[in-house]
């Protein structure tokens, strides 16, 4: 009978024992031993059992099918070369038995009888038990380096990978070949006047290379994984596992990601093509609620007879009685900035507000001084509280249980009241300097707006207007201002109507 030695390897590793060569001179003897003639030697070098799996049995079955007539044996070193799957195993076998070719192992005795078939089955579900095992071991290290705060998978575009001296992992850093690639696609999409495939198209126009001198290229898709990994502010997310804090430094700060989530939350559907949410053209759309039924207003573009284009603004409400009536864009416009004129303060107040405001301001950062302090002196506290409970656990004062819980404690309210501090910003301002800008950017508000790039007049907006404004057909208003043109404003009520100055609270700093 003929034969066909198909042989695999997982990995260079094997050269001692069960490297191809070895098992090559096994199978060779074997079939001396059983009187068989060798047709072919099939070799596979694989990387692991699972990664090149299924590529594998379908070269092998087509391998077979072309040959079918010529061989009636196919030869292993050992079944779990073959399978490491009882199912995948079974139905190969199956395959094989429908090509008259039947399975033989040289270091394992199986044949058809039924005991060869019993000894045959309990192999392979050895061999799937084994694989599983192993499988469980790294997959149960992997996720011990994820509680670490370290990643054990593929690092990120905009990282690269890092390992301690003694070659084990360490956190990863940014690759200086491309991080900051990855921060402009952040704070372009947060602008809400790009798509995915529309920001992968830009990126694409860039040569963006990582560390290893290889160009990425953007897919939409890949933009949304992007815009979506939490690995880019500091956190670790497992597919089956729960978000950890990382070791690594972060690349995006929380204020710019929660800006990108919300924009996706806004957006009209889940498709990956995504209509703006904030049209470059109409920064009033959506912004603008329709002053009789309270539905945002939209726009759009009408073309006359001509051909010329008009842009316009309407309510889609069809229960509205303003149903589709058409607002001119630059009748609109007009009619807001001289909206942004009215909500300025007036002028002559602002001088007693400016110092009325600094003298709070002092004032606070008296208290606040008081209280720093107090918080440094409750850390020292923690700390010496912590040694002293140490040294008794050391001296056997204190059972290790307790000392255990005790410390955990201890470490909690340290790092949490550390977290207070760092987050605390104990430098003088000059706030006087610092007042005249703010001031300042409330008398030109409404040149601001009207000079501003298209994707910036939202962000003036809401500066001013937070819950947006409602427009009348016949004048806007809103129902709250943002704190740095409200103080002002109530400070100006509290003087025209008399009030003791003393009365005047800012609602921020």
């Amino acid at each position: 009978k003929k034969v066909v030695i198909y042989l695999r390897t997982s990995s260079d590793r094997q050269i001692d024992n069960t490297s191809l060569s070895t098992q090559e001179s096994i199978c060779r003897s074997y079939c001396e031993r059983e009187k068989l003639e060798i047709f072919d030697i099939q070799k596979r070098e694989a990387v692991s059992a699972k990664s090149d799996n299924y590529e594998r049995i379908i070269d092998l079955l087509r391998y077979c099918k072309k040959h079918k007539d010529k061989f009636e044996i196919l030869l292993v070193y050992k079944l779990d070369r073959f399978a490491r799957d009882t199912l995948q195993h079974l139905t190969l076998r199956e395959e094989l038995r429908k090509l008259n070719i039947v399975l033989r192992s040289a270091t394992e005795t199986i044949d058809e009888t039924p005991a060869g078939k019993l000894f045959e089955g309990m192999v392979a579900n050895f061999n799937q038990y084994d694989n599983e095992i192993r499988k469980e071991r790294v997959t149960n290290g992997m996720y011990r380096r994820v509680e670490e705060g370290l990643w054990p998978w593929q690092i990120p575009l905009g990282y690269k990978s890092n390992k301690t001296e003694n070659g084990h992992l360490a956190p990863a850093v940014w690759d200086t070949s491309c991080y900051q690639d990855v921060i402009d696609i952040f704070k372009l999409y947060s602008l809400g006047v790009y798509t995915f495939s529309s920001l992968s198209n830009l990126m694409n126009t860039r040569i963006v290379k990582n560390y290893k001198t290889k160009r990425f290229h953007f897919m939409k898709q890949e933009i949304k994984r992007i815009l979506n990994y939490p690995f880019y502010i500091g956190l670790l997310k497992p597919k089956h596992g729960k978000l950890t804090p990382g070791k690594h430094k972060p690349l995006i700060s929380m204020e710019l990601w929660n800006k990108c989530q919300e924009i996706q939350k806004c957006k009209s559907n889940h498709s990956i093509n995504k209509r703006l949410i904030e049209h470059p053209d109409f920064p009033l759309r959506r912004f603008t609620l329709c002053g009789v039924c309270h539905h945002s207003l939209t726009a759009g573009w009408s073309k006359s007879h001509t051909g010329k284009h008009y842009a316009y603004y309407y309510c889609v409400n069809k229960s509205c009685k303003k149903y589709a009536k058409m607002l001119s864009l630059g009748d609109l416009h007009e009619e807001f900035i001289a909206y942004l004129c009215k909500t300025k303060p007036k002028e002559k107040y602002l001088p007693l507000f400016k110092e009325i405001f600094i003298d709070r301001y002092n004032q606070r950062q008296k208290d606040f001084k008081g209280d720093y302090i107090k918080q440094i002196d409750e850390l020292d506290r923690l700390k010496k509280e912590k040694i002293t409970a140490a040294e008794k656990g050391a001296k056997g004062i204190i059972p290790d249980l307790t000392l255990k819980e005790l410390l955990s404690d201890y470490e909690k309210k340290i790092l949490m009241l550390q977290q207070s501090l760092d987050n605390t910003n104990n430098k003088e301002l000059d706030i006087d300097s610092l007042l005249d800008e703010g001031l300042e950017a409330i008398r030109t508000i409404n040149k601001e707006w009207s000079d501003a790039l298209p994707e910036k007049k939202p962000r003036v907006q809401r500066l001013i207007y937070p819950e947006g404004v409602s427009y009348h057909f016949k004048g806007f208003s809103n129902p709250k201002l943002a704190p740095a043109f409200a103080v002002p404003n109530q400070f100006v009520l509290c003087l025209t109507r008399n009030v003791d100055s003393r009365g005047f609270e800012p609602l921020t700093l």
